[in-house]
Formats: structure tokens, sequence, C-alpha cells
């Protein structure tokens, strides 16, 4: 079945959902949206509105507002979403628990430093004889010093395990604004390629029309049957209607933008860029997966979570030997024998606590800490051979869409050719309708497989900069980009 225009839609309607579910120079040709006639003020007003955003973000998104729209290039965008968007503000506040994880396990290595006071009230005075040793109400207060001298390497071990975690976190994070510029780049090509969509829609509705009048000259002066002109205004009342969808589509795709860019979806975006062919990498499969392997950060926080499972096994083994701390005390003291009117005294000791039998918690502890371990380890090991498989597959993909573009290309200049030849014949009473109307459609499937050639292109090459771990903006091609306008 031949892919029409049409195909070409539903293929984007489903990039489209996909992108808003996972949530993906020159200026734009395209008739302003419906809500371009929006004020400045209305839109600074829609960054901070309700407090949803820092005053730093929206500062971000006003460097780019003209004239009350907002025009973005893909490096903006990914700046924007970089400052703005959820995951990464998400990410941001594990970062500070890791951090806050790492204090609590240094103070529990530092002395402890409290006051403690209390007061009891006997039924009777203690004494023997004439000698009184505890009066019925008994006052103490004072200050404690505690400071452990031995835990088995237990507190120490945990320092380590926190600090391991927090860097941890710290690739967590990168991994997660590595996937948020891939889905920007995916959602701002999907909205080029919309935008290339609801081009050719418009220039098929612009030829149809022409198309049209020269029917019509022809109807009239009796050289072509009244069918010809009917049959041009269906396939011209078809184009219209594609056109509606074109332009449904691209609205759908800025909006998924936004939402990537926590931008109100009502705020008029404008695209800067037009679909290129950016440079890709000129590198063979095997240094890229070895590139993978070495900047993933995947792969870089899984192995200090293997570095922190390991000391957490030390801390767990730690709980076999005993716990050794020195303490001192200064109190002030009334109604006890040691001072009857009140005093101050100190006291100074050391202590130690060493676990006999605990109905098993501490191996409990351990065979779970050694477990913990070893998923860590398993783990990595998985997420080493699935970045394998990634980068292969998208080493396969990109050159494949680098393949189809030649072909798209090719045929591009085919149908081009194939209409203006259609259209000249037909004017000069040799060629038909049909071919007309046959070369037109031919036309627009070409221009819209060129488009989408374009787009799997430039997916693919952001799927492969995510698979190796670079976060590079591509550069297009300088002739590229003249093709492009």
């Amino acid at each position: 079945m031949r892919k029409t225009p049409q195909h070409q839609c539903a293929l984007l309607f489903l990039l489209l959902e996909s992108a808003v579910f996972f949530a993906p120079g020159c200026v734009s040709p395209n008739p302003p949206h419906p809500y371009s006639q929006y004020s400045a003020t209305a839109i600074e007003s829609a960054f901070t509105s309700e407090g949803k955003h820092s005053h730093l973000s929206s500062e971000i998104l006003q460097r780019f507002v003209k004239d009350g729209q907002l025009y973005l290039t893909l490096d903006n965008c990914i700046h924007v979403a970089l400052a703005r968007n959820f995951n990464i503000r998400l990410a941001n506040e594990a970062l500070i628990q890791a951090e806050a994880d790492i204090v609590q396990a240094r103070a529990a290595m530092l002395p402890f430093i409290g006051a403690e006071a209390s007061y009891s009230h006997l039924d009777e005075e203690l004494g023997f004889g004439s000698m009184t040793f505890m009066d019925r109400d008994i006052y103490k207060a004072g200050l404690v010093v505690r400071q452990p001298v031995f835990t088995g390497g237990r507190l120490g071990a945990a320092r380590k395990a926190a600090r391991y975690s927090r860097d941890a976190r710290v690739q967590d994070k990168q991994t997660v604004e590595g996937e948020i510029i891939f889905q920007v780049r995916r959602t701002y090509r999907t909205a080029q390629v919309a935008e290339a969509f609801q081009k050719v829609a418009t220039e098929a509705v612009a030829l149809l029309e022409t198309h049209e009048h020269d029917a019509g000259i022809l109807v009239r002066e009796g050289a072509v049957p009244e069918l010809d002109l009917l049959r041009t205004r269906t396939e011209l009342a078809n184009a219209r209607k594609e056109l509606n969808a074109a332009e449904n589509a691209l609205d759908l795709a800025l909006s998924a933008l936004k939402n990537l860019l926590v931008i109100d979806l009502g705020i008029p975006v404008y695209l800067t860029e037009h679909l290129g062919r950016p440079l890709r990498p000129t590198d063979n499969l095997d240094t890229l997966t070895a590139m993978a392997i070495s900047h993933r950060s995947e792969l870089s926080s899984l192995r200090y979570q293997v570095t922190a499972a390991e000391q957490g096994l030390k801390a767990a083994k730690g709980e076999y030997l005993p716990t050794i701390a020195l303490e001192g005390r200064h109190e002030y003291m009334q109604g006890d024998y040691r001072d009857l009117d009140g005093g101050e005294h100190w006291t100074i000791g050391i202590g130690a606590q060493f676990p006999i039998w605990n109905w098993d918690q501490t191996s409990a502890k351990v065979g779970k800490a050694r477990s913990l371990l070893s998923q860590a380890r398993l783990q990595l090991r998985k997420t080493e051979d699935g970045i394998r498989l990634e980068v292969r597959q998208a080493f396969l993909n990109q050159g494949k869409a680098e393949k189809n573009i030649t072909v798209a290309e090719a045929a591009l200049k085919t149908a081009t050719e194939a209409f203006r030849q259609a259209r000249a014949r037909y004017q000069a009473g040799e060629g038909t309708n049909t071919d007309v109307l046959d070369a037109r459609t031919a036309l627009s499937r070409a221009e819209a497989n060129h488009a989408q050639a374009l787009f799997e292109y430039n997916v693919a090459l952001a799927a492969l900069q995510r698979a190796v771990g670079t976060t590079n903006i591509e550069k297009e091609i300088p002739e590229r980009k003249a093709l492009a306008k």
C-alpha cells in the first residue's frame, strides 16, 4: 500500500502521542497561531503565575521573548528544560537528601553533647539511725559528653557508604539530564516535521487551487470536459482537510514541547530552525561502544552503588565486634547520698558493650548486606550488556536513516519534475487531468517522505548520542542549511 500524506499525518499523531506520554535557523514561515496575539505582559505573568517556577527559571524564558512571542532554537529548548523540567528538579531534591545522609553519618562519629535533668520523690528518707543517705526529694541536672572510641568500623563504613551513595545520586542526575536532552531533541524534531507536513499540505492546497483555475479556463473554452474540474475540486477539498489535520498536529507537537519545558500550553512558541542534516559521528561501532561504557552516567552510578554496598557489608559485619565509648558528666545534685545539701560533681568513665546473642539479628543484617552487594554487581553487568545493545541499535538505525535521506532526496527531485511536466502538458492540451492529479499526489508524498527521512535521521542521531553518553549539540552542514531554507 502506498504511503499517502494521510498516512504521514497518522504516523505523526503516533509520534506526538508518545512524546506527550514520555514528556518528544530561519524564522518559521507558518501563519500565526490562533493565540499569537498574546501580549508580552500576559506571557510574563504566565511564567510566574501561582509560584510554579523560581525567579531564575522565569528569567531564562524571558530571554527568548520578542514582541510578545517566544522564539526558540533547539539549544534554547535544551537550556530551558535543564532549568525548569520537573524530573531534573526532583533529581536535585534526591541529591539534597543524599547530602543530608552524609551529615548524619559524620555526626554519628563525633562527640555527643547533651543536657540531662531529673527529679525523684521517695516515699521516705533513706538513712540509718540519725544518718540520712538520701532525701525524699532528689534533684539532678548536668551536661554529658559521649564519644565513640571503637565501633568495629561500623561508623566509618556508614560514612563512606553515604558518600558513595551521594556520588551515585550525582550520576543519576546526569542520567536524568541526558534523558531530558534526548526528549527535547526528539520533541523539537517532531514539531519540526509537523511544521514541514503543514507546509506540504499548504503547498498542496495552493497547487490544486492553481490547477482548479487552469481547469476552469479549459472547461470554459471547451478544451476539456467539466468532469476534470469537478474531480479537481474534490481533490482540493481533500487537500484542505489534510491541511486542517496538519495544523492540528503542529499545535499538538508544540504543546508536547512546551510540556517538557514546563511552559503554559497557551503561550505561543515558534521554532527558529527547520529540519536539517546534522553531522554524523565518524567513529566506528567498537569505538562508540567503548565510549558508552566509559561515559554513561548510569554505569558510573552503579559502580558507586557497588562500592557503597561493599561499605554497607563492612558496617554490618562490624556489629559482631564490641562497642566502646568514653563518657564524661558534670552535674549538680541535691538530696542524693553524695551531696544532700546540693553541689557540683563530675565523673568520667569508659564502657564497652559486646553482643553475645541477639537471635541472629546481626547475621541477618550481614546476609542482607551481602545480597545487596551481589544485586548491585549483577545490575552493573546487566546494564553494561544493555548499553552495548542500545549503542548497536542506535548505530544501525542512524546508518539506515542516512541512506533513506539519499533515496528521499532523489525521489523528491523526480516528483517535482514529473509534476512540472504533467502540468505543462495539460495546459498545452496534450495531457490529462488525471496525470496532473496523480503527479501532485506523488509530489506531496515525496515531500512528506523527505521530511520524514530528515526527522528519522535527526532522532536516530540524538538516540546515538544518548546511547554513547554524549550531549553535544549537533552542528548542521552549511550546504544542508541552505537547502532547508
